[in-house]
């Protein structure tokens, strides 16, 4: 078959012997710069072309709308991991779709990071200076301790430094206590027991303290009052508001421990006769070493740490803890505990 310009041409034997000639005649190719006009004449025409380019904005603005929150989040995720703990993007991606909720999830694990690490930092600062002082008065111990012929200023040093070992200790084992609450504690075993019960033990134990100042505690509460929850991290708490309020209430005064419940929780009053806290302290109560006087609560042999691991025990247990002066004077510390069903 030979090839034309304009068709092809060529001999053909049938199957009877017969031969036939066969010619095929080719329009001529329509230059390239009449194909745009030849569409647009043709089927659909302009519909075609402007369909094509809505569906082509269209694409673009959706490959947009995705690739930019991912690219912002993508940095974000870089500068946080460089150490910027305080980048948020939250306010960058619009909308009420996976990516935007996906944004603030970031700003929310973010934030929770930032302030460990900045707990962190602040609970290290604290612990230096807490211990400074201690090893100081333990090496002056150490220098009384030494021979002077001095048998009487020997054994006073050495009751000193048991002292301060033992105040150490003490300081050591709360420390490791917060430690463990602030990570969480998501291990704790809960249980159903009866709280009326252990706080009557711990009032028994708080009054025979309370003794030495001519001071008594009072217990109000029902005869019973079951409570799901840590037993060992609830005593735990409530032992340091409670030994708070004896430690720093007047003179032969009178602490109240009292218990309310109704169906969605429990109240647990703890109020003192004291002299109370400023009123801008009462927030920072609950922060670790906190103290509202150095001077009263080192004489006291107070660490700081008590309040802060109650507030933190409370929160576990998803309620909640305050601070507020009471109206007769002194300090009113309530707690509210969600009862689960």
């Amino acid at each position: 078959m030979k090839g034309a310009r304009n068709g092809l041409a060529g001999m053909v034997q049938g199957r009877s012997g017969k031969t036939y000639f066969v010619a095929i005649s080719l329009s001529e190719r329509p230059p390239s710069r009449h194909l745009i006009k030849g569409v647009m004449h043709g089927f659909l025409g302009w519909q075609l072309l402007i369909l094509l380019a809505v569906t082509a904005v269209v694409c673009y603005i959706l490959a947009r709308s995705l690739t930019a929150p991912i690219g912002c989040l993508r940095q974000a995720t870089r500068r946080f991991a460089d150490g910027d703990l305080s980048i948020r993007i939250g306010n960058q991606v619009k909308g009420k779709n996976e990516l935007s909720g996906l944004a603030h999830d970031f700003d929310e694990m973010a934030g929770k990071i930032e302030a460990l690490v900045d707990s962190q930092k602040h609970l290290l600062r604290d612990i230096s200076h807490e211990l400074r002082s201690p090893l100081a008065r333990l090496g002056i111990a150490l220098e009384l301790a030494r021979p002077q012929g001095n048998p009487e200023g020997q054994n006073k040093a050495l009751a000193r430094i048991e002292l301060e070992a033992e105040r150490m200790n003490i300081m050591i084992g709360q420390l490791l206590n917060l430690t463990r609450l602030e990570s969480g504690a998501r291990d704790l075993p809960f249980q159903r027991f009866n709280l009326c019960a252990l706080l009557e033990n711990l009032v028994a134990d708080a009054n025979f303290e309370a003794e030495t100042r001519q001071c008594k505690v009072v217990y109000n509460a029902p005869e019973t009052a079951v409570y799901f929850g840590s037993h060992d991290l609830l005593a735990q708490a409530l032992e340091n508001v409670i030994r708070n309020a004896v430690k720093y209430t007047a003179d032969g005064s009178v602490v109240s421990v009292d218990l309310s419940v109704n169906t969605k929780k429990l109240k647990i009053q703890v109020a003192d006769r004291g002299s109370g806290v400023p009123d801008e302290a009462l927030t920072k109560l609950f922060e670790p070493f906190y103290r509202v006087a150095d001077a009263r609560d080192r004489q006291s042999g107070g660490t700081g740490i008590g309040l802060a691991i109650a507030e933190r025990a409370v929160k576990l247990h998803g309620g909640t803890i305050s601070a507020s002066n009471h109206s007769n004077g002194g300090l009113l510390v309530e707690i509210d505990l969600p009862i689960k069903k």
